[in-house]
């Protein structure tokens, strides 16, 4: 993947502050330190997912994150990484983007933005061929968003690297994003688990009983 210093400059400063906050200051100085070179070097060994990807971005985060844990030395536990990236989607900053998004007033917007990333890839598919397959089921549910998953690249990479220790936890953060948009994430199923899909069905959080 091409480098993009604009995700660790983001984001390190506030993985170093919950680090420090839960675990220990030092900890948090050496990972910082740590995990601006690993995240270089995971980069420069991920799959290209092409120019213009609208879910590049999953990627982008996953590996600031994988960096830093690598950065740490797995000295921290993935559950403790788990509690590091709810703590940075909880932040200030990023609570006031995701809350921008009320999706009990706009509860298909996850489906239309899956869609945007359909249409992407049926154009570029055949050259970044390693990429999320995605599908839907219009007939599955009558609310919110449902759409999954037959592919990850993160999860792909990960189990190559020998991380894919770290993936529940990547993937938890699917449950915090759609919290901080009024929403909440009902799932059964995930590639990191073994399983053949990642599956989203995605409604607002006042949906007392969705069908």
């Amino acid at each position: 993947m091409k480098y993009k210093g604009i995700y660790w400059m983001l984001f390190a400063p506030l993985i170093k502050k919950s680090i420090a906050r839960r675990f220990d200051r030092e900890l948090a100085e050496k990972v910082v330190k740590n995990g601006k070179n690993e995240y270089r070097r995971l980069l420069s060994r991920a799959d290209d997912l092409g120019p213009g990807n609208p879910m590049a971005m999953n990627a982008y985060f996953a590996y600031v994150f994988t960096a830093v844990w690598l950065g740490s030395g797995r000295q921290i536990t993935p559950d403790g990484m788990a509690m590091v990236m709810t703590d940075v989607l909880e932040s200030g900053m990023l609570r006031t983007f995701f809350g921008m998004t009320d999706l009990n007033r706009t509860p298909k917007k996850w489906e239309r933005e899956m869609r945007k990333y359909e249409a992407w890839f049926a154009r570029h598919g055949k050259d970044y061929p390693v990429n999320w397959n995605v599908s839907f089921d219009e007939s599955r549910h009558k609310e919110g968003s449902f759409y999954y998953f037959t592919r990850c690249p993160i999860c792909e990479f990960c189990e190559r690297e020998g991380i894919a220790e770290l993936m529940p936890a990547l993937c938890a953060t699917d449950e915090v994003m759609f919290r901080l948009q009024h929403g909440k994430l009902h799932r059964k199923h995930t590639i990191a688990k073994g399983e053949p899909i990642c599956d989203y069905w995605v409604v607002g959080d006042k949906a007392e009983d969705p069908k």
